[in-house]
């Protein structure tokens, strides 16, 4: 074979090669970059996760739910303490009681001087 032959085999092999290795290139590029992509996906969703999960723990503790009561046992206690109340005010209000005589009323009408007291200027008689 000649040297032109030679070159021109080697020129269109040099051609197709580098069409081969463009190729390659793409096909490689093209799964990195579909991996690359998976990976940004996962941690964009992990870390879009863990900021709702933070926004939500912040939101919670700004403003807390409504704390449920419960106002069925208070309200029950209220009125059995109420009725308890009122039976030991009826019962103590119709215990009969020992009626204090105090000081006797006195039978004879008082006299000038107890009602008006000592007149001012004399003293006691002797």
């Amino acid at each position: 074979m000649s040297t032109d032959r030679k070159r021109a085999k080697a020129r269109k092999d040099a051609g197709e090669a580098v069409r081969t290795l463009a190729d390659a290139g793409r096909i490689a590029g093209g799964a990195a970059a579909s991996t690359v992509s998976e990976h940004v996906t996962e941690l964009s969703g992990s870390v879009s996760h863990g900021v709702e999960d933070a926004r939500r723990a912040l939101a919670s503790a700004i403003d807390p739910g409504p704390v449920r009561t419960r106002r069925a046992p208070w309200i029950l206690a209220v009125l059995l303490l109420s009725g308890l109340a009122a039976y030991a005010w009826a019962s103590l209000l119709r215990r009969e009681r020992a009626v204090d005589p105090g000081t006797p009323v006195p039978t004879t009408p008082p006299s000038e001087q107890q009602i008006h007291g000592k007149p001012v200027g004399q003293g006691p008689t002797s």
